[in-house]
């Protein structure tokens, strides 16, 4: 959830940019087990599959 922001510092933070991003992904990729698995689904949903 994004609080209100009354400064730039916070507005600009890590944090509160990703909550929109982080909301938007399946919920195949926030599920996943361990970090390499969740860095493989998060590719496979941000550019597809790319083999051809």
């Amino acid at each position: 959830m994004k609080s209100q922001c009354h400064r730039n510092i916070k507005k600009f933070s890590f944090p509160h940019r990703m909550v929109e991003k982080w909301n938007e992904l399946s919920d195949e990729v926030v599920a996943a087990h361990n970090v390499h698995n969740f860095k493989e689904k998060l590719d496979m949903w941000r550019y597809g599959d790319r083999t051809l």
